[in-house]
């Protein structure tokens, strides 16, 4: 994720694991202890998103470059880059990541042999998942101090999981297209060299709403309209 512009007012954060279980489910479990609680949270979070946050740049491009790489990069998607490779790649600039868990398992799949801080990712992400059991999963990473690319990632987050709001982008896009060529062609040439092109309109949300690229108020405006009430997934942070 590239950022081009100041920050906006991001969303309050969400809660972490155990915070979505409700008073009432709270009230009735009575004892029970940890075991209660995590199977109430499985019971209750049907998405779950979770959040890796890394210390610098260079530890998330060494745990995603390759990964993201293989995902979503205009050159390399659907390639396996070798090692050698991540500091050229696109991706090991990025400021963020963001993929779901089958992409995530894919990638890594296809890469095959990982690396040091690849597999201690894939094992962080392995437990986080256990814990979520039976819930969709979704990934995003960013740096600690870069809470302005997590609002960023989040969006990619709801368009994953939120089907009318993922048509409801799409029809905005389309509409962009046919009333503003002009912008629109501007905004793929700057996502061509970055983006593989079929994460092109999800970048598109995720990029106007958190205000990083210009873009007419009046598109701004309609995004914003649709944003859903509440946040269709719980987030857990991943421990490193």
């Amino acid at each position: 994720s590239c950022r081009l512009s100041p920050s906006s007012p991001a969303r309050p954060p969400t809660g972490r694991l155990g915070q979505g279980i409700s008073m009432a489910k709270k009230k009735r479990s009575g004892g029970g202890g940890k075991d209660k609680k995590q199977k109430d949270f499985q019971a209750e979070t049907k998405a779950v998103t979770l959040v890796v946050p890394f210390n610098t740049m260079q530890d998330m491009a060494a745990s995603l470059a390759r990964v993201s790489a293989y995902l979503e990069d205009p050159t390399y998607h659907g390639r396996v880059a070798s090692v050698e490779k991540v500091a050229t790649l696109v991706s090991s600039r990025y400021a963020g990541h963001n993929f779901s868990l089958q992409a995530y398992r894919n990638a890594l799949n296809a890469i095959g042999k990982l690396t040091a801080a690849e597999e201690k990712l894939k094992s962080a992400i392995s437990a986080a998942s256990k814990a979520a059991s039976g819930a969709a999963i979704y990934i995003i990473a960013h740096t600690k101090s870069d809470a302005k690319t997590l609002q960023h990632e989040k969006w990619h987050a709801t368009y994953h999981f939120d089907e009318a709001y993922r048509k409801r982008v799409g029809g905005i896009w389309e509409s962009v297209k046919r009333t503003n060529p002009s912008w629109a062609k501007q905004f793929e040439t700057h996502l061509s060299d970055k983006y593989a092109q079929h994460v092109w309109v999800d970048e598109f949300q995720a990029i106007v709403l958190n205000r990083e690229y210009e873009c007419a108020t009046k598109t701004v405006n309609l995004l914003q309209s649709i944003i859903p009430v509440k946040e269709p997934f719980q987030t857990v942070t991943v421990r490193m």
